[in-house]
């Protein structure tokens, strides 16, 4: 009997430290996002400071995609990142507003779990991944910013930043990533239990 007892506690202490240690491996992966957020806005306000505009080439989507490639990201840490980095913005440079941070996070979101999950489940290159996301990103922020402006709740233009150069960068990241995957197999990085 004394013998059984032993066997059980036992068994309940080799369940646990596993349950905490894959809640402390969310946390900790989230507190990463969340540093990468704040030390890419600290770099993007330092070197508009000195003069070279770095937001403009749109630093926070980089961020997203090389996130998912480098670091095996999961669904949950991204949203957490894509949330993260407009809001470290408004926290230490109080732009964007708000109601914008919170558009943008959807955004960069949508950027994340359509390029992430076209490569997972759908098998897709990183290239068509990233088209795919784009477009369905850009459509939803631009379509959510259009409401807002219609309902006075912002002061803006539908499109602020120069096309030709949202060009630009849209394809240099595009090659980029074309490269990244040359180098690495990325619909191979993930496993399911990572996924989420």
């Amino acid at each position: 009997m004394i013998m059984s007892i032993h066997f059980n506690s036992s068994g309940i202490n080799h369940v646990m430290p596993s349950k905490y240690s894959l809640v402390l491996n969310y946390v900790v992966e989230y507190l990463i996002m969340i540093l990468i957020a704040i030390g890419l806005v600290s770099i993007t306000s330092g070197s508009h400071s000195i003069g070279l505009p770095l937001y403009k080439f749109n630093p926070m989507h980089w961020v997203i995609y090389l996130a998912i490639l480098f670091r095996k990201s999961s669904i949950s840490s991204i949203i957490v990142l894509a949330f993260a980095l407009p809001l470290a913005s408004n926290m230490l440079t109080n732009h964007p507003i708000i109601i914008k941070s919170m558009i943008m996070g959807v955004e960069l979101s949508i950027y994340g779990l359509i390029f992430l999950s076209a490569i997972k489940f759908f098998k897709l290159i990183p290239v068509i991944a990233y088209l795919i996301s784009q477009v369905t990103g850009r459509f939803v922020y631009y379509g959510l910013k259009y409401v807002l402006i219609k309902t006075e709740l912002i002061d803006s233009f539908l499109v602020s930043t120069s096309i030709i150069l949202q060009i630009i960068v849209f394809v240099v990241l595009g090659i980029t990533l074309f490269f990244i995957d040359k180098k690495q197999s990325t619909r191979k990085l993930w496993d399911k239990k990572d996924i989420l």
